[in-house]
């Protein structure tokens, strides 16, 4: 996987080419003028986009496939990106790096990560849900509240994206179950608390699919399960999150994995895709 340590003209320039994007097309995708790009073009390594824009141009290029990251490659040449080496992780803004690693000969970089948020605000902060969820066509999502999906993104976004022909499936755990009310005691909360958020963000995923046209309402399932709480998992196409909930440690404070599905199947994406699948295999349709 490609990464850009500090985004300058010279790269955004690359990746708009690697695209295949007009300057006005870049622009819209980016969510900035047309002015602003023709601006870091003409300054190439001398300007730099702001942080929250380095932030973005970060998600595309994540989010690209591989003969994007070809052609980006190609057209920085030899003093282009680096490659993340096996054994390193590079959390972009994120600032966690370990650059001491050595590439493992025969081993995928990485097994699909791309970046390490060291808690949920530096992920939100640098990924916020209208980033990660933009041209979604199969969101699979699964963990305690997924509050990153009801709280961050509003229902006429979701409208919007549905119609579009987006899939989703939310797997929350199960508000009236037994191991919400471990993870309460675990994570120090009084007891109801996440079982009331739970059920609030439950309700708001059904009232986004009551609302929508008839023939749409396939297209939203929301589904229980009441066992251990292990991981939360956000599965957006050939994007994946995933946090692990940590003993005595609130799912908010433990560290979130960026993965982006590579070729082979043999990568971590594939692992929590099947985690999802087994999972929600066992849930309780609502």
């Amino acid at each position: 996987m490609t990464t850009v340590q500090k985004w300058t003209g010279r790269e955004t320039r690359a990746l708009r080419h690697a695209l295949r994007m007009s300057i006005r097309d870049f622009a819209e995708h980016l969510g900035v003028s047309e002015r602003t790009v023709s601006k870091w073009e003409a300054g190439r390594d001398a300007v730099q986009p702001r942080p929250e824009l380095q932030a973005a141009l970060d998600t595309v290029l994540v989010r690209a496939d591989g003969e994007v990251h070809r052609r980006f490659r190609a057209s920085l040449g030899p003093a282009g990106p680096v490659e993340m080496p096996y054994g390193a992780v590079d959390a972009g803004a994120a600032g966690i790096h370990n650059a001491a690693a050595a590439p493992a000969t025969g081993v995928e970089p990485l097994a699909d990560v791309t970046a390490v948020y060291r808690n949920r605000a530096e992920l939100t902060a640098h990924l916020p849900a209208d980033r990660i969820l933009e041209g979604a066509r199969d969101v699979r999502a699964m963990g305690l509240s997924l509050n990153l999906l009801c709280q961050h993104y509003p229902d006429h976004r979701w409208h919007q994206l549905i119609e579009d022909g987006a899939q989703v499936r939310c797997l929350f755990l199960d508000p009236d179950g037994s191991a919400i009310q471990a993870r309460e005691h675990d994570e120090g909360f009084p007891a109801g608390q996440l079982a009331a958020l739970t059920k609030l963000n439950i309700e708001t995923m059904l009232r986004v699919r009551d609302r929508l046209p008839d023939n749409l309402h396939g297209s939203v399932e929301v589904a229980t399960y009441d066992e251990t709480l292990r991981f939360n998992i956000l599965l957006v196409d050939d994007l994946c999150l995933a946090q692990a909930y940590l003993p005595a440690s609130r799912g908010v404070d433990s560290p979130t994995f960026v993965m982006r599905r590579r070729d082979s199947a043999t990568g971590l994406y594939s692992v929590y895709g099947q985690v999802f699948d087994s999972q929600w295999e066992r849930g309780r349709r609502l």
